[in-house]
């Protein structure tokens, strides 16, 4: 009996963490931004997805909202032991998920870039590998604020 209260509880935690947890952007949702994309369309795409971080900042005077989300890329078995007077595995899936920015234009919000920040980083067009540095920085700094 003890077995299963203690097989209960920890099945119990581990929903709570999974229900506490933000809302991963998902692989069709990043797929489905394009550069026609219009500000409401990509809020609509955006969707639930929680934003784990967000700043406004301006580059040469250009005004634009970085948001951070966390991309889910794939998933892995993660385990627990509990035990009693015998130790049982259980096992649980856990999302793995890579930082990924949305980057918009203000006060219009149109979509200006897209992706993981290393990739937004390595972009061709100046416009937008010239201000990953400031989105890095921001992002790194509305991470840090309560």
């Amino acid at each position: 009996m003890r077995f299963w209260k203690l097989a209960l509880a920890a099945f119990v935690s581990v929903l709570l963490v999974a229900c506490a947890a933000p809302v991963p952007l998902q692989r069709a949702q990043a797929g489905a931004l394009s550069r026609d994309s219009a500000p409401g369309d990509v809020e609509r795409i955006l969707g639930n997805a929680s934003v784990v971080a967000q700043a406004e900042f301006a580059v040469d005077d250009k005004p634009f909202l970085a948001r951070h989300y966390r991309l889910l890329t794939g998933s892995r078995q993660q385990m627990t032991m509990v035990c009693t007077p015998v130790c049982i595995p259980i096992f649980v899936t856990v999302p793995v998920t890579t930082d990924y920015a949305v980057i918009q234009r203000l006060p219009s919000k149109a979509l200006h870039a897209w992706g993981t920040l290393e990739e937004l980083s390595k972009d061709p067009d100046a416009a937008v590998s010239s201000i990953m540095p400031t989105v890095k920085a921001r992002l790194e700094e509305a991470k840090k604020k309560p």
